[in-house]
Parts: structure tokens; C-alpha cells; sequence
């Protein structure tokens, strides 16, 4: 591909096509004049690229060390700073190309920052504009929403009508030049509306202990809530090419990786592990925040079991996350509760780096996939059912001083009949630590407000609670909550402004004041569990069946 070549999304020609995005004809004026370079789809062979339908596609060279957030996972207590200030300033060098030529990126992170012998290079154009100006008349969107927001410009959030500029990218790469200081992406223990929130009321990362003053104050100007405030990428460019590293007697602190804390509690015979060949027959069933999760047949037991991948491995864990991971396993595996989902211990994947977790499989799916398919069909008695089998769960945990911290319909599933708690938060307590993006929507809805308040709110029972009582809500309405909101954050602002659900038709008034008090803003309002199982028996007295 020619080295100076706009960049085209091959979709096909619409009437409604706005004025500034390129069109079919001037794609092939500009083949035909040798602006890009055309490459015969013969020309290819073998198993090269995937077979396609369509008129154009785009050939772009292969990175062969991954994106800049792997690479700085990988990398990072080998970097010197003249190494990130070259990383960084050949990030802008290829941003100030594009808005040289006109072109916003609009998408810009560490995932979309790819690293080839050990160079940088800008890629994913999919969201990307030409424009004439300086803005982009492409209005805020569900996809771009749906993307990273600590590096998306936090007008977008405010203004459903935002126009991204040249200086939206510009606040992407202020983030991006503090993930090189940090070596870790940013809010790493938010989930993502969360970080919308906080990053809309203002809040920006901490500068981390010996970075040069004059990087730090670049990447400030750079994500100033005011666009107007933020450099040029022209300034920006002279502003690295300008900085001289000085030795400082500060370092980054950060915990030390577990070194083997894993194997530690598997020889130490604390948790079972199960050699992986005596699995078979493996299908997908689910993409989950830390991995997927397979439906696989255990030979020698003659189960059907769930092997959830965790998709860490030992150096993603400190002691701290290590001790609590353990501690909810051993319970899980030393005792048997009828609505919590049977653990029984962890295997490790063929090629030796990814642990999985052993759970009985569970025939019916979960809470949400079961109500989508049978709520017609259900009774008062039998939704109060499935609320009390979920509440003696979450009773269960309690009572053994475990918080599950990520109590969803979701992580409800059901077997035989009955309702089992899944999950146990394993997903939230990795959330601190340093892995790959995550593929799962979160799921706002179900989060205590106050952790929107307090992003260092540490979820407790109270907040437990909270969830139950959204899920109470789903179960009497047997739809999900905020289904007709248009993306996660708009969830999490209305939820923290003080928005709940409607109160369903039908809904016994004591099941509504319930679940209303278990959702208040305050936790303190909220009831124990003990408090909610005794008022959902008292209930079910009415729809015995």
C-alpha cells in the first residue's frame, strides 16, 4: 500500500451518504490515478487472508509484536524513559500525518497503537472521517459509546450531538502518552461507565512518581475538559521532540507479581487441580470478562462440566487478590450448598499459561436466557421460588464473610429446577489487575450507586443487596433492567442521579416495597439478607404451588 493513502470504509453507496465521507467513485479515481495502490485479490494464495464478499478491502502490513498495550504489559520494567519518549513521539508523528491530510481518527487507544520491530504505527480506521475542516459533522454514536471511554473526549458523553475534532484525538493521545508513564491502562479497577462518569465530572489519572515534569504537564494540556485548551498535535510534536530525560531518584512502585502463588495453593494441595486431558469435547458456550467459558465432558466422572477460563496467569496476581481468590474457592470446594453452583477445582489449559475453573454445568442457562424464554408461562409462586433460591444463596455467602461483589442475572443460573449463584465476583476481583480487554458489556444496572460516587468504594454486603434487588425487579417484570437505554453509560448516569425501573403491573405490593428498599441510594436503608429471605417467605405463603 502506498505510504500517503487516504483511508475508506467499503460499505455500499447510500443516497443518505453524508457529503464528507468518500464514496465509491472517488475510491476508484484514486486507484485509477495511482493515489492507493490496487492489489489483484489473486494475487493471494493459499490461506493468506480469508475468503470474502465485496467489492474492496483493505491490505495493511502485518505488526508482529501485537498493540502497544501488550507490548507495554510485556515490556515495561525494561523501558528507560528515552524509550517512551520515542514510543510517544512516533505516535504523534503518524497522528500529526493523518490530521495533516485531513483525518480524524476519533478511535484512538492503545489497542488500536501497533508495535513492528519495535516501531509504532496507527491503525483501525474503521470509525475514522475525512473532512474538509477541522471537526467531523459524524455524530456521537451507540459504537463509539460502546468503546473505551477513559480515552474518548469527555464532550461525548454530555452532548449525544458531539462532532469529534482533531482535538478529541488529541485528548485520546494525552491518555495514551499517560499509560506510557504508567505501564497500565487507565482506571484499571472501574468498570467502564464508571469511569465515564468520573471522567466527565473532571477526574483524570494520578501522575505516577518520577515522570518529567514536562511530560506531565503535556499529557494535563492535552486532556483539559476544554478542547480549546488542548495543543495542536503540531505543538505536541515539538513539545516531545523537545524533551530531554532527566534522572530522577523517584520510581514507579508497584506490587510484586505472585511468582507461583497459584501453583503455590495447588501443591499445598488447597485447591484440587484436575490434569486437562481428562476433558474432552469442548464447546464454546459463552465469552465472559475473563475468558470463555466451554461446556466440556469429564471422562472419568462422566459429567458434563463448565471449565470458565480465567484468562490470568501468575503474574497478573499480588498476594492481596491471591488470598481472596483462595479463600472463595476453598469454599466453594469444601462445602455444598444447593443454590450455589458446584466447584470442583481448577485445571490448566495445553499450553500451560491459563487456569480454568471446574463448575457442574448448568442445564437451563441463566436467570436472564430463562425468563426471555419462559416468563409467559411463569407463576407468582414460581418467580417467588427463584427469588428465595438465589436469597438462601446469597445467605450462604454472608453468613461465611463472603461479599460476591458481581451479582447479576447473568451469574444466576439454572439447574434442575433451581436457581444457583455462579461467579462469586471472580471477574471484579481480577478487575485490579493488569489484563486484556475485555469483550463482555458490563452491566451498570446492577452496581451500587456509590460506586459511582467513590471509585474507591469498596462493594460490601449492602451491595449485594443492591443487586438482589435489581434482580428482584428483573424477576417480576422478566425483562432485563433499562432495556431500552441506549448504552451502558447513560445506564450509569441515570442510575446515579437516583433512576430506578418501573414498577411492574401485577407485582405483590410487599415483593415492590421489598425490592425497593433493597435498591435505595443508601445502603444503610437496605435490609440484611436474613431480613429479605424471611419477607420473601412470608410472600410465598400467598402462592404456595
Amino acid at each position: 500500500m502506498a505510504e500517503h493513502s487516504a483511508a475508506y470504509s467499503a460499505e455500499e453507496p447510500s443516497t443518505a451518504r453524508p457529503a464528507e465521507e468518500p464514496s465509491f467513485e472517488s475510491l476508484e479515481n484514486d486507484i485509477k490515478n495511482g493515489v492507493i495502490n490496487y492489489i489483484d485479490y489473486n494475487d493471494f494464495t493459499g490461506n493468506e487472508i480469508i475468503d470474502f464478499t465485496g467489492s474492496y478491502r483493505i491490505v495493511l502490513q502485518l505488526a508482529d509484536d501485537g498493540n502497544l498495550r501488550k507490548y507495554l504489559n510485556e515490556n515495561f520494567s525494561k523501558l528507560q524513559w528515552e524509550d517512551k519518549f520515542r514510543i510517544a513521539k512516533e505516535i504523534a508523528q503518524g497522528l500529526r500525518f493523518l490530521h495533516v491530510n485531513g483525518v480524524i481518527h476519533r478511535d484512538l487507544h492503545p489497542n488500536n497503537i501497533l508495535v513492528h520491530d519495535n516501531h509504532m504505527m496507527i491503525s483501525d480506521f474503521g470509525l475514522s472521517k475525512l473532512t474538509t475542516s477541522d471537526t467531523s459533522n459524524t455524530s456521537n454514536s451507540g459504537s463509539i459509546l460502546n468503546g473505551m471511554p477513559a480515552f474518548l473526549d469527555p464532550q461525548s458523553f454530555i452532548n449525544s450531538k458531539f462532532s469529534f475534532t482533531t482535538k478529541s484525538d488529541i485528548y485520546s493521545f494525552g491518555v495514551i502518552l499517560w499509560e506510557i508513564s504508567s505501564g497500565r491502562k487507565p482506571f484499571q479497577s472501574l468498570k467502564r461507565y464508571a469511569i465515564a462518569i468520573i471522567v466527565n465530572s473532571g477526574e483524570r489519572e494520578k501522575p505516577i512518581e518520577g515522570t518529567p515534569i514536562e511530560y506531565e504537564k503535556l499529557y494535563k494540556q492535552c486532556w483539559d475538559n476544554d478542547p480549546e485548551k488542548r495543543p495542536t498535535i503540531e505543538k505536541v510534536f515539538d513539545s516531545l521532540d523537545q524533551l530531554i530525560y532527566k534522572p530522577t531518584d523517584s520510581h514507579v512502585t508497584t506490587e510484586k507479581p505472585s511468582g507461583g502463588l497459584l501453583e503455590k495453593i495447588i501443591s499445598e494441595k488447597i485447591i484440587k487441580f484436575y490434569d486437562f486431558n481428562q476433558f474432552s469435547n469442548h464447546i464454546k458456550i459463552s465469552e465472559e470478562r475473563l475468558g470463555s467459558v466451554y461446556k466440556s465432558k469429564w471422562e472419568q466422572k462422566g459429567l458434563t462440566v463448565a471449565l470458565k477460563c480465567l484468562g490470568i496467569n501468575d503474574k497478573f496476581l499480588n498476594q492481596k487478590i491471591a488470598d481472596e481468590f483462595t479463600r472463595k474457592l476453598k469454599l466453594l470446594q469444601n462445602n455444598f450448598h444447593h443454590n450455589i453452583t458446584k466447584f470442583y477445582g481448577l485445571t490448566k489449559d495445553t499450553s500451560g499459561e491459563y487456569y480454568s475453573m471446574i463448575f457442574k454445568f448448568a442445564d437451563s442457562g441463566n436467570l436472564r436466557t430463562y425468563l426471555a424464554d419462559n416468563f409467559s408461562k411463569l407463576q407468582w409462586g414460581e418467580k417467588l421460588h427463584m427469588a428465595i433460591g438465589i436469597a438462601k444463596g446469597i445467605k450462604y455467602l454472608h453468613d461465611n464473610g463472603i461479599v460476591h461483589r458481581g451479582l447479576h442475572s447473568k451469574n444466576i443460573l439454572i439447574c434442575e429446577g433451581r436457581t444457583l449463584i455462579a461467579g462469586l465476583g471472580i471477574s471484579e476481583l481480577m478487575n485490579d489487575t493488569s489484563l486484556s480487554t475485555s469483550v463482555t458489556r458490563g452491566m451498570p444496572e446492577y452496581i451500587d450507586p456509590q460506586c459511582f460516587r467513590n471509585n474507591s468504594y469498596p462493594r460490601d454486603m449492602k451491595s449485594d443487596i443492591y443487586s438482589f434487588g435489581v434482580i428482584l425487579w428483573e424477576i417480576s417484570s422478566g425483562h432485563p433492567p433499562f432495556k431500552f437505554f441506549e448504552n451502558g453509560y447513560a445506564i450509569a448516569i441515570h442510575v446515579f442521579n437516583g433512576g430506578r425501573e418501573v414498577s411492574v403491573e401485577g407485582t405483590p405490593i410487599k415483593y415492590e416495597n421489598l425490592y425497593k428498599q433493597c435498591w435505595d441510594n443508601d445502603p444503610r436503608v437496605r435490609p440484611d439478607i436474613m431480613l429479605v429471605l424471611e419477607c420473601l417467605n412470608g410472600i410465598q405463603q400467598n402462592y404456595l404451588f
